[in-house]
């Protein structure tokens, strides 16, 4: 399925500590394309026909991700943090979106925190975590980064608030295992067999490089 494929060709930013050798560091830091495939963070894939995903890679070795529901014509759902609190505008063309600011509960000691959507009152809110760094204090909970959300109907999400502005959200990401061998990138999905695929350019200007996903080409942008 391409939503278990995807991950496999799906090199990420920046080396990220993927092995402990010198070795290995000194391949990763000679090779671009061994740089890429032993990556980590948030990033966005875009298919031949137009279709993207959203994933993040740990450090550890885990990786979720999931395809994110675009609307024609549509520009991007924007975030920014006014007087403490993350708001969310929809475009026009999302005629059925409504923007609100998130309420945030205080700070948990297992680094989780309730959210709330004030347009729906009524609901029991939301559980968030972040993905990439620690969360110390409320100002962690409301800067760029990757977000993962439990919502109170039970299904999950996967959030990116990027530097840009951006707001980025797939609903129920699947989880996959991810390891780097020289310039490829092997991700095994929970439910499938492994499979590898392989940058086949450097990283350009715009933060984007060329993949091979199983003979598809795919355009990967780090976030």
């Amino acid at each position: 399925m391409r939503k278990q494929l995807f991950m496999a060709a799906l090199p990420l930013l920046a080396l990220a500590g993927c092995g402990d050798s010198d070795d290995g560091e000194e391949m990763a830091a000679a090779d671009p394309l061994a740089e890429l495939a032993a990556g980590t963070g948030p990033y966005l894939v875009t298919y031949a026909d137009g279709t993207q995903s959203l994933s993040f890679a740990a450090h550890d070795g885990t990786e979720w991700g999931g395809p994110i529901d675009l609307v024609a014509g549509a520009e991007p759902v924007r975030w920014s943090a006014p007087d403490g609190q993350v708001c969310i505008d929809f475009p026009d063309a999302m005629e059925d979106a409504t923007d609100f600011c998130i309420e945030n509960g205080p700070l948990q000691e297992d680094g989780s925190w309730t959210a709330r959507n004030p347009n729906n009152p009524d609901e029991e809110p939301a559980t968030m975590r972040r993905l990439d760094a620690p969360v110390e204090s409320e100002a962690d909970m409301i800067a760029a980064g990757s977000y993962w959300v439990d919502m109170p109907d039970g299904n999950t999400a996967l959030a990116v608030w990027a530097e840009d502005g951006v707001s980025y959200l797939a609903m129920n990401p699947t989880r996959s295992t991810w390891r780097a061998d020289g310039n490829q990138r092997c991700t095994t999905p929970a439910d499938g067999e492994e499979v590898c695929g392989a940058p086949t350019s450097e990283l350009g200007e715009d933060n984007s490089f060329t993949a091979d996903n199983n003979g598809e080409p795919i355009t990967v942008r780090m976030l």
